[in-house]
């Protein structure tokens, strides 16, 4: 995602790789090169930006995200991730600052639509909650099937234009057939750890 040398690729691979097994504190524990290396430093605010939503910190993330704003173009993977750290942070309507910003400069991103629409759900916001996850869906037919799972968009669930959207497109069940599944909510919120998705 931010360039890094190569004499520090190698480092950048490992600590990848301890995300990627989250293990965070380890990860932190080898980022010091990378931070003090002017060259690697936005990957190295990148990878620790990982490593502390991975150990819930994430107003400390935020801190890190501030200078990656500041110092990089505008990225979609900074907005995202600011998002979902400002809404643990309970700051619901920054994380929806994020996502408009996101939309506004990159209108077909999916996933922008989609975690707006959540964001916007969670603020009673129900008229463009409906909208931004319709846009989503529209985009990426995916996103029908996460809408059916996400407790973020549960103050949905009752609206019949919501309910229609999600009608459009029968959930693909393993065994070949269809799950209307549109009552059902298990509560699992498969991307609660992935700052990309809500």
């Amino acid at each position: 995602m931010f360039p890094v040398p190569p004499p520090l690729q190698r480092l950048a691979d490992q600590i990848d790789g301890w995300l990627d097994l989250r293990c965070p504190e380890r990860a932190l524990d080898l980022l010091p090169p990378l931070l003090d290396d002017p060259t690697a430093r936005a990957a190295g605010l990148c990878l620790r930006v990982r490593a502390l939503v991975g150990l819930g910190r994430h107003a400390d993330a935020l801190a890190d995200l501030g200078e990656l704003r500041r110092d990089q173009p505008p990225h979609d993977w900074i907005d995202l991730t600011e998002a979902w750290c400002r809404k643990r942070t309970g700051d619901l309507e920054a994380a929806i600052r994020c996502m408009e910003r996101l939309v506004a400069r990159s209108p077909r991103s999916d996933i922008g639509h989609f975690n707006l629409g959540c964001y916007l759900a969670l603020a009673g916001q129900t008229d463009r909650a409906i909208d931004e996850v319709t846009l989503a869906c529209g985009l990426a037919e995916e996103f029908r099937d996460y809408a059916r799972d996400e407790p973020d968009l549960d103050s949905l669930r009752r609206d019949p234009r919501f309910r229609a959207l999600l009608r459009e497109a029968p959930r693909a069940d393993p065994a070949g057939g269809a799950d209307d599944a549109l009552d059902a909510d298990d509560g699992d919120d498969a991307f609660d750890d992935d700052p990309a998705r809500n």
